[in-house]
């Protein structure tokens, strides 16, 4: 119960940090930005092209809750779409108010745990989706770069080798997830280098995160059996994120269209949109509000007329980020409602 309660007022804490720092990137922006020039900007932009964004979030909702849902009813749970689906919008919203994504998959377990779920199942299930979404977001981040170089040296100049480092560390992390679930060896040589460095600065922290890593590398090599025996699973996962991340990234693509513009092409636009978001994901920033606004503002600068740029930015984060935030919320709160009623019962 204790550790509830911590969690949530942990949860609770990063919210408030999340609404300063949002607070704090609507002044940046409308400092230089008139409301009135945003809203008649985004008046030209055709409803039929704003209604296609929030569509794409909603494949990408769609897809995850797929992704979650496919592995708890191979292991025998009887999941439908729209608790799969749930448990999507759960992760979305408490991902995008804590840093680092950190609350998302916690809160997760939570709703799952109330619907009767095994904790190891839904462990599980997570780890299959998480292994999928980083293996595709991290091909098409590499893809991007080196399709977009001479566009990216136009936008970023030396910039770029920042992008280049966010992209490396998230080829670290996939193959740090293959080796966590298919080497043994691997892991256990990591986490003891880990462990001896901080047990350098620290002995109780050093001896804290040997317990976790030991817990980690168990639940990681009982999922190795799984997924060895149930590979089509995980292709399957592999296409649907394929797919769901696809819509994601088209977003901004619909925005461009919705103001009639036509310089660059679908590809173009969604690579960097694929860069942008694995370079800002990992950074310690409740929905990395702020640097995504920032990143686009630089990235996309050569695709709109310097009056456009802006508005695009906000309709872009609106349709991706904020208007989704919104929605989740309110949906968190429903199923949060139905979660304690049925306690209660």
């Amino acid at each position: 119960m204790n550790s509830n309660s911590s969690t949530i007022k942990k949860i609770l804490i990063n919210g408030v940090v999340f609404f300063i720092v949002l607070g704090l990137t609507i002044y940046v922006v409308f400092r230089h930005i008139s409301i009135g020039e945003i809203v008649t900007s985004i008046r030209l932009v055709k409803f039929r092209y704003i209604l296609g964004g929030l569509l794409a979030m909603a494949v990408f909702a769609t897809g995850e809750g797929l992704n979650i849902g496919r592995p708890l009813n191979a292991f025998g749970d009887d999941i439908s779409v729209f608790q799969a689906v749930k448990y999507a919008i759960v992760g979305f919203f408490f991902s995008s108010v804590t840093p680092s994504s950190s609350g998302g998959q916690p809160m997760q377990l939570y709703f799952m745990h109330g619907d009767g779920v095994p904790v190891s199942h839904g462990t599980l299930a997570l780890l299959f989706e998480l292994m999928s979404f980083e293996i595709i977001a991290t091909i098409y981040a590499v893809t991007g770069y080196v399709a977009q170089r001479r566009l990216l040296v136009e936008t970023m100049g030396r910039g770029r080798f920042i992008l280049l480092i966010g992209i490396l560390v998230s080829v670290l992390i996939v193959i740090f997830l293959f080796m966590a679930i298919f080497s043994k060896r691997a892991i256990s040589v990591i986490c003891a280098f880990g462990v001896g460095i901080v047990r350098r600065f620290s002995k109780e922290k050093a001896d804290v995160l040997e317990v976790k890593a030991d817990l980690m590398i168990q639940e990681y090599r009982s999922s190795a059996v799984y997924f060895k025996e149930n590979k089509g699973l995980l292709v399957k996962s592999l296409v649907t994120t394929a797919i769901q991340l696809i819509a994601m990234f088209s977003v901004p693509y619909f925005v461009y269209m919705g103001f009639g513009l036509d310089s660059y092409s679908a590809f173009q636009i969604i690579s960097l949109q694929s860069i942008l978001y694995v370079v800002v994901a990992f950074l310690p920033l409740p929905g990395a509000v702020g640097v995504s606004e920032g990143a686009f503002i630089i990235a996309f600068r050569l695709m709109y007329p310097k009056k456009l740029l802006g508005p695009a930015m906000v309709l872009t984060r609106c349709l991706n980020f904020y208007i989704c935030v919104i929605i989740t919320g309110i949906a968190v709160c429903c199923f949060m409602y139905r979660l304690m009623k049925k306690k209660d019962k």
